[in-house]
């Protein structure tokens, strides 16, 4: 490409295939090995088996890096996912004790009053732990709230981020 030589256009689609640590389709090897010697001479082909050793190393280093950064974003996101899934059933099940005065009364219509205690078993432990397990159930709706906060933020961020690239 500096001196001029061959068809531009297709050089810089084999370097930036290169650089981006891509491997060359078998024709455009093809050409590059029938044009260096055109314009480079005989002289330097050592230097340049040299130079294709290098860069194909460095190809293979990047595809190594590649592979354990989509498996570390990959664990990092399969425990991030299983946080929120704890959190969300601690949630649905602290929720659903903290509404047994009106899961009750429906149940209250089809199972005997002495059955309906063992659906919300937070509240067997005692009458007391009732406004506790509502003050829970409270803060994690927050909680979620903010999360979700959070998250719509970082969804605006990166949209920005997107449309100026």
């Amino acid at each position: 490409m500096q001196l001029g030589k061959g068809d531009s256009g297709r050089l810089e689609y084999i370097l930036d295939m290169l650089t981006t640590g891509r491997v060359l389709p078998f024709s455009d090897q093809k050409y590059l090995e029938n044009i260096i010697p055109l314009y480079l001479g005989v002289q330097d082909q050592e230097s340049l088996q040299r130079k294709y050793d290098h860069i194909a190393e460095q190809q293979k280093e990047i595809e190594n890096l590649n592979q354990r950064v989509v498996k570390l974003e990959r664990r990092g996101f399969e425990s991030y996912v299983g946080k929120k899934a704890v959190f969300f059933f601690v949630t649905v099940f602290v929720g659903w004790n903290a509404l047994q005065v009106y899961g009750a009364a429906f149940l209250n219509v089809f199972l005997p009053a002495s059955l309906i205690g063992y659906f919300f078993p937070l509240n067997l432990l005692a009458n007391s732990l009732n406004y506790l397990v509502q003050f829970v159930f409270t803060a994690m709706m927050y909680a979620w709230l903010f999360i979700g906060f959070i998250h719509l933020a970082r969804f605006i961020r990166s949209r920005k981020i997107s449309t100026q690239h």
